[in-house]
C-alpha cells in the first residue's frame, strides 16, 4: 500500500504470526512500508515514528485497522510503548543505541526483532555518515549474543547491477522463552 517495497530482509525473515501471538512493533515507521505489508501478513502493527506526516493517508484508509499509529520522538530518554510487549519488533534503517535495552525488553519470551541498518563502511558510499549511525561490525550480534540468532548477515547490499548501494548489517533474533 506504501509506495515504497518492505526490506527483503524483512519479508524473508519476518514469522507468520498465529493465534495470540501477533502483535508486532514497527520501530522508526517512517512512511509506513513495513507497518502495511506486516498488517497484510495478519499482525497487529503498532507503528512508531516522531514524524507521523510520511505516512500515505490514502494507504492508511485504505488498510485494515490493524495498524496503530502512534508519534512519538524515540530519542528523548522515554520508551513510548511504556510495559507494552511485542511478538515481533521491526527496526529497518534507524539506530539509536539507547534504545537496545527498551528493545531487548519489549520483546516477549519467545519473540522475534529483526533489525537492518546501516554499519561502518557505508560512510564511504552515501548516507549516513556520522558513527553516531552507524554499527560497528558484528555489534547486532553481540548485543543479542544470549537470544536464539536466527540469521544474520553484514556488508555490501547490491541492488541488480548497480554495484553496492550500502554497507549494512542485520540480524534475526529470537528471546528465549522463560520458565
Amino acid at each position: 500500500m506504501s509506495s515504497q517495497l518492505p526490506s527483503n530482509w524483512i519479508t524473508q525473515h519476518c514469522p507468520a504470526p498465529s493465534a495470540g501471538q501477533n502483535h508486532a512493533l514497527d520501530l522508526a515507521c517512517g512512511a509506513g512500508r513495513h507497518s502495511f505489508w506486516l498488517a497484510q501478513q495478519g499482525w497487529d502493527v503498532t507503528a512508531l515514528d516522531r514524524d507521523l506526516s510520511r505516512v500515505d493517508h490514502l494507504a492508511h484508509q485504505l488498510a485494515d485497522q490493524s495498524i496503530n499509529w502512534q508519534q512519538a520522538d524515540l530519542e528523548t530518554g522515554h520508551w513510548p510503548p511504556g510495559n507494552q510487549q511485542f511478538d515481533l519488533i521491526v527496526v529497518v534503517n534507524y539506530l539509536h543505541r539507547p534504545l537496545f535495552d527498551h528493545l531487548r525488553n519489549a520483546t516477549r519470551s519467545g519473540g522475534t526483532i529483526v533489525y537492518e541498518t546501516f554499519m561502518t563502511g557505508n560512510e564511504k558510499i552515501g548516507r549516513p555518515r556520522s558513527p553516531d549511525f552507524l554499527l560497528e561490525k558484528d555489534e547486532l550480534k553481540n548485543i543479542f549474543a544470549d537470544w536464539d540468532i536466527v540469521a544474520f548477515q553484514q556488508g555490501p547490499v547490491r541492488h541488480g547491477d548497480s554495484g553496492i548501494t550500502a554497507i549494512k548489517q542485520a540480524i534475526v533474533a529470537q528471546r528465549p522463552l522463560t520458565s
